[in-house]
C-alpha cells in the first residue's frame, strides 16, 4: 500500500470504528470498552496491522470494515464488559500528551503501534531495495539485525575495513535517496 493509501485507510477504519462505538452507546475518541480497555483507535490500528502483516488475506475495504465491526462487537459481548461500570479511564489533561495513554491512567513508555508499523515498513522497504546487492545487504543486516551503528563495529562484524563500510554506507544512502526512501538533508546556511 502506498503511504497515502495507508493514511487514508486508517482514517476510514477509525471513522467506522467510531461509528460502531456510537451505535453501542460509546461516544467520542476517548471512549473505551470498559472491562477490556480497548478504544476505537486501538481496533482500527489492529485491523491495519493485521492487514499489513498478512494475517488478513483479503485487503478490500468492505472486508476490513466488516472485520473491524466484528472485532468490536465480539469485545462488547465479553463478560468483563457486561459486568463493569462505564467511566472515563484517562480524564483529559492529566497525562502528558506526548506519551501513549494506558488503562491504568499512567503514561506508557511503549512505542505507539503506528510508530512500530512505520519502522517495520521502512525496514522492509530498505531490505527490498538492497536484496540484489550483497555488499549493501550486509550493511543493512548489520544495522537492523545486529543493531550495530558505528562503522568500526560494522566493519569488525563484516570482516572489512572501516573505510569500506563508509563507502558502502555512502552508496546505500545514495540509493535510498534516489528511491525516495530517505530525504536529502538541507544544506546549513552560513551565518551572515
Amino acid at each position: 500500500m502506498a503511504e497515502t493509501g495507508t493514511y487514508g485507510l486508517i482514517e476510514k477504519l477509525m471513522a467506522h470504528a467510531l461509528r460502531v462505538f456510537a451505535e453501542n452507546g460509546l461516544y467520542g475518541k476517548e471512549a473505551v470498552i470498559s472491562g477490556v480497555g480497548v478504544s476505537a483507535e486501538d481496533f482500527a490500528w489492529d485491523i491495519l496491522r493485521e492487514s499489513l502483516i498478512g494475517k488478513l488475506k483479503n485487503k478490500d475495504l468492505p472486508y476490513l470494515l466488516t472485520a473491524l465491526r466484528n472485532d468490536i462487537v465480539d469485545k462488547l459481548r465479553l463478560d468483563a464488559h457486561e459486568k463493569t461500570d462505564h467511566y472515563l479511564v484517562n480524564p483529559s489533561g492529566e497525562l502528558d500528551a506526548e506519551k501513549t495513554k494506558c488503562l491504568d491512567g499512567f503514561a506508557s513508555s511503549d512505542p505507539r503501534a503506528d510508530d512500530v508499523l512505520c519502522d517495520k515498513s521502512y525496514e522492509d522497504r530498505v531490505r527490498g531495495l538492497v536484496a540484489d546487492e550483497p555488499e549493501l545487504r550486509e550493511v543493512v543486516e548489520a544495522v537492523f539485525d545486529l543493531q550495530l551503528t558505528k562503522p568500526g563495529a560494522i566493519a569488525e562484524a563484516l570482516g572489512v575495513s572501516a573505510t569500506e563500510v563508509y563507502v558502502r554506507q555512502k552508496r546505500l544512502r545514495r540509493r535510498l535517496v534516489s528511491h525516495k526512501i530517505l530525504e536529502v538533508p538541507l544544506e546549513k546556511e552560513e551565518p551572515r
